[in-house]
C-alpha cells in the first residue's frame, strides 16, 4: 500500500441498511406487512422508523426482540417468540450490494486499509450480517453498532469511535451512507463522505476519492 496512489486512505466505512442492503423500490414484502399492519405502503416506513421503539432500540435501550414484541403490539399483531420478526419479514426482498462489496474486497489490505460497517441498527445487525443469506460478516475489519455502544448517527461521537478502534484519522477514511444528515455530520468531521444514490455511483465516487491528491488533516 505505500506505493499507492490513494496511499493516504486507509479504511472504508459502510452503512449497512441502505448501502450494503437495499430494497427494490416497489418491494413485495413491505407491501405485505404493510397490508398486514393496516397501513398504506407509503406509511410503513415513518410509522416504524420513526416510532419511540425504534428511537429506543437504536441506542440498545431495549434489545432487538422487545423491540420485535413491542412493534407486534402497536400494531396488534400476534407475537411469540421465535417467529421471523417484523424487520426481517419487511427486508425479505433486500438486495446485497455485490458490486460495492467487490470493491471494498479489493481495497481491503488490513492493518494498511480496513474495511467498516457504521449501522444505526438494532442488537441483531451482527446476525443480520452474518445470517446465512448475507455470510458477510467475514469481509470487515469492524462492525459498529450504534445499539452495542450506545451512540447513533449523525452524532460525532459515534464518527470518532469508528475511527479510533479503525486507527485512522478523519481524512484518512471513506464514509458512505444514504442519509444527508448522516453524511454531512461526517463531512463536518473531515471524513470523505459520500452519499449512496445507487451502486455505480458509490462506487465511482469511492474511486475518484482514492485516485485525489493527498490532503492535509483537518484541523
Amino acid at each position: 500500500m505505500t506505493n499507492s496512489p490513494h496511499r493516504t486512505i486507509r479504511a472504508l466505512i459502510l452503512d449497512f441498511g441502505g448501502v450494503l442492503v437495499t430494497m427494490p423500490g416497489d418491494s413485495p414484502s413491505a407491501r405485505r406487512l404493510a397490508a398486514e399492519m393496516g397501513l398504506t405502503h407509503d406509511r410503513l416506513i415513518p410509522e416504524i422508523l420513526d416510532s419511540e421503539e425504534w428511537q429506543q432500540a437504536l441506542v440498545g435501550q431495549i434489545d432487538a426482540e422487545e423491540l420485535d414484541r413491542r412493534l407486534h403490539e402497536r400494531f396488534g399483531l400476534p407475537w411469540k417468540t421465535g417467529q421471523p420478526s417484523i424487520i426481517a419479514r419487511w427486508f425479505a426482498d433486500e438486495q446485497l450490494s455485490h458490486e460495492l462489496l467487490e470493491l471494498a474486497d479489493s481495497l481491503r489490505r488490513p492493518p494498511d486499509f480496513q474495511v467498516a460497517v457504521l449501522s444505526n441498527a438494532a442488537t441483531d445487525l451482527e446476525q443480520q450480517i452474518l445470517h446465512e443469506k448475507l455470510d458477510i460478516l467475514h469481509r470487515f475489519d469492524l462492525v459498529i453498532n450504534s445499539a452495542r455502544v450506545g451512540l447513533r448517527k449523525p452524532d460525532p461521537a459515534i464518527y470518532r469511535l469508528t475511527l479510533e478502534r479503525l486507527g485512522v484519522a478523519p481524512h484518512q477514511a471513506i464514509f458512505v451512507d444514504d442519509m444527508p444528515v448522516n453524511i454531512a455530520a461526517a463531512a463536518e468531521l473531515g471524513l470523505h463522505a459520500i452519499h449512496f444514490q445507487s451502486q455505480r455511483q458509490a462506487v465511482d465516487a469511492i474511486r475518484s476519492a482514492l485516485s485525489a491528491p493527498p490532503v492535509a488533516a483537518f484541523a
